[in-house]
Formats: C-alpha cells, structure tokens, sequence
C-alpha cells in the first residue's frame, strides 16, 4: 500500500476517534451540574418528572413519575405510549447516592443542581436486561 494512502487512511482512522471520543463526553448533561450527596431522604422527598432514555444511544423511551418520601419509600410509574409499568420499594444512601430496588429492576439515584434547580438523576437497570438513564425535575 502507497505510504500516502496508509497515512490518510490512519488520519481519517483517528478524526473518527477523536469524533467519537468527544461525543461520548456530551451524552449526558449532569457534567454541566454540581453534585449534592444525598444524606437524608428528605433532600429527594417528593414528586420527580421526567423522560427516560434508553442506552446506550439514549433513545427517548417513556415518561417517568417518582414520588419519594421522607422515609425513603419510593413509587413510580411509566408510561411508554404501548403500556404502563408501575413499581415500588424502598431506597437505601450510600456514598451520597440512593439506590432501590423494585420487582421491575434496580436503580441508583444522583441528585445534582442545575441552574439554581435540583434534578435528580436516574440510572436503572430493568430485570429484562435494558439499561435506563432519567434526568427527572421536581413537580409543582
């Protein structure tokens, strides 16, 4: 192979992997938020809204509703347009996280300060093997 061709060969080998790289490192918006460790239930008590994305090509999936208590007791519903999933169960904190499991899978929740905002983010892995990331904002 002509040395010329190797070499535009190998460059356009690495534009496409700098491409790539820096597109992994905007998939998700919580690099542009302050993380807040969770200590207490209380900091993500309430009624949480948002849409969730499968992974990994974060594909809009269904829109989700938390509702957490003080006690760290969670129920949530999602509507995927085809059907509805509801689950519930209760959250334990480790490490500035909260993480819960229901009979649909298990999740570990962030929360995170966006514009003056809390958003509490989302990762979940259902029992049928699909993952799922949810940035979700507070209701009113």
């Amino acid at each position: 192979m002509p040395h010329l061709v190797r070499n535009r060969i190998v460059f356009c080998a690495l534009a496409l992997f700098a491409v790539v790289l820096s597109g992994c490192g905007t998939t998700h918006s919580r690099s542009e938020s302050k993380i807040i460790p969770i200590t207490t239930f209380k900091q993500v008590a309430g009624k949480w809204e948002g849409l969730s994305k499968r992974m990994p090509d974060m594909r809009d999936h269904a829109q989700v509703v938390l509702t957490i208590n003080e006690r760290g007791h969670f129920n949530f519903i999602s509507d995927r347009g085809s059907g509805i999933l509801l689950g519930t169960g209760s959250l334990t904190i480790l490490n500035g996280q909260a993480s819960g499991t229901s009979g649909s899978g298990t999740g570990t929740l962030t929360l995170h300060e966006a514009g003056g905002a809390p958003v509490l983010v989302l990762d979940a892995a259902l029992n049928d093997g699909h993952h799922y990331y949810v940035e979700m904002t507070q209701m009113k």
